[in-house]
């Protein structure tokens, strides 16, 4: 079996460095994935910097995709064969120079061609450009314009001469109507209402009403404990309430009875059933034989021994790990 050694590490959180090593120690942070060492010793075996050595995160890979941050300066441009043709590829500043050329100036630019532009909404007064659709709309606009004043409102009056004889005139264009109408007094007895005692006597008195059918009301809310109606939906929902969701064997009085073995003692039984058992905040120190425990267990003398003075002398340890811990 092989054996395994572990560096320390972190596995998510902070990416860097971690706060101190030992001289010589490695370190692994798989948030930036990049290896470090502690160099350097104050004397007491502790690292005076870290600095990092391997992994993606802090050197650039032969293959795959990386993000490159901070100033680069390169020995050798990229050729002219190589222009910049992805969104993350090196641009040469001759191939820029060559782009702008063929771009025009925000300030008083000279166009060329056809240029195109959004054609603006009907009726816009602003400063935005006028397309020729825009230009013929606006002149379309104003219509035939054959409106003659001489031929529509002959009399000279400001009105149109249709309005003056139009057939019928609308409600609010009556003046001098009155505000309200008085309406005629007058009375009827039931039997001269057709229908209305037939209506009458299909409704219930409210002093002891005698209901037929299947008669309905608003439920009353959870809880309630006055004199209003209670409907079927509130009984069950208070029974409901009472069983409280309990599983189909446990929700009458017999079953939880036998539930509890027909006990009337049943929180003495249990009582002196746990006080039989370990207390789990003892930790087993309440063990009555611990050797004995230990024994039963197949632990042998290591399990006696401290964690930081654990003796091994002689023969082979195969298949451990070594593990350097996280940071």
């Amino acid at each position: 079996m092989a054996n395994t050694i572990q560096l320390k590490r972190r596995v998510s959180g902070v990416a860097g460095a971690p706060a101190a090593l030992k001289s010589g120690e490695l370190a692994h942070n798989e948030v930036d994935n990049t290896v470090y060492v502690g160099k350097g010793d104050d004397g007491a075996g502790n690292a005076t910097s870290i600095v990092p050595v391997a992994g993606s995160g802090g050197f650039l890979a032969l293959v795959g995709t990386q993000t490159v941050s901070g100033a680069k300066t390169f020995s050798t441009a990229p050729k002219s064969s190589q222009d910049a043709s992805g969104g993350t590829d090196l641009v040469r500043k001759s191939q820029v120079d060559s782009l702008l050329s063929a771009k025009a100036s925000l300030a008083s630019p000279t166009f060329t061609g056809s240029p195109t532009a959004p054609t603006a909404v009907a009726g816009t007064d602003s400063t935005q450009i006028a397309t020729t659709a825009f230009v013929n709309q606006a002149i379309a606009g104003f219509g035939a314009g054959d409106m003659a004043k001489s031929t529509y409102d002959t009399d000279n009056d400001g009105k149109v001469d249709a309005a003056e004889v139009a057939d019928a005139a609308p409600w609010a264009g009556i003046t001098g109507k009155p505000t309200s109408f008085t309406p005629s007094s007058h009375s009827h007895s039931i039997a001269q209402v057709t229908g209305l005692q037939t209506a009458l006597d299909a409704k219930a008195p409210l002093a002891s009403p005698a209901l037929s059918g299947t008669p309905t009301a608003p439920t009353a809310t959870a809880g309630t404990n006055t004199t209003q109606i209670a409907t079927t939906a509130f009984v069950a929902a208070e029974i409901g309430a009472l069983i409280d969701a309990a599983p189909g064997a446990m929700d009458t009085l017999n079953e939880l009875a036998a539930a509890l073995g027909d006990d009337p003692n049943f929180a003495t039984t249990v009582t002196n059933a746990l006080a039989s058992k370990l207390a789990a905040a003892s930790n087993l120190s309440d063990l009555p034989n611990k050797t004995t425990a230990r024994s039963n267990l197949g632990l042998g003398s290591m399990a006696t021994q401290n964690a930081n003075a654990v003796a091994i002398t002689g023969g082979a340890i195969n298949g451990i790990t070594l593990d350097g811990g996280t940071f």
